[in-house]
């Protein structure tokens, strides 16, 4: 049986997922490219609402060729330090995120063709809390280039994850 507990500061939050991402540019339409992704990353609860995380991204869009045109394979990854605002006070806890994203290898831009270095990007998700010790979560996550914001959403990704909760002090 479940029972209710109030979330407290300190808890902690591991998680790890699968997704989908697209990369806007290189591609052969305002579609994009499509390519799977893997999710890690880690949250801290530092009072009733607001939670701090650092998490670590990846995703492959492979070659593509139509026509006449080719888009070489593409590797994005990024490490993200975030703001969330969750409102942890129901089974189903919705939150907003912001946050400053470095990506080791980019998604491009027409300002940096090799790559993107620095970006923001806003987050949207909810957990199912399962328990006090699990949940399971779905985020949508749109990222802008910090050198060129007019490209938003330069590259964007939807999300799957498992995550376990603890506390820390």
């Amino acid at each position: 049986m479940l029972v209710p507990v109030q979330a407290q500061a300190w808890e902690g939050q591991v998680w790890t997922g699968v997704g989908l991402s697209n990369t806007v540019a290189p591609a052969p339409s305002a579609l994009g490219r499509w390519g799977p992704s893997l999710h890690l990353g880690a949250n801290l609860q530092l009072g009733d609402f607001w939670k701090v995380g650092l998490d670590l991204g990846g995703s492959f869009h492979p070659t593509l060729e139509e026509e006449d045109e080719r888009w070489e394979s593409l590797l994005v990854t990024s490490v993200a330090l975030e703001a969330r605002y969750a409102l942890d006070v129901f089974t189903y806890v919705p939150y907003l995120g912001l946050a400053g994203v470095v990506y080791p290898t980019g998604p491009s831009s027409e300002r940096a063709p090799g790559g993107e270095a620095l970006g923001l990007r806003a987050s949207l998700g909810a957990d199912y809390r399962q328990s006090r010790d699990r949940s399971l979560g779905l985020a949508f996550d749109l990222h802008a280039p910090l050198s060129a914001p007019q490209n938003f959403p330069l590259y964007v990704s939807a999300r799957l994850y498992l995550a376990w909760h603890f506390r820390t002090f």
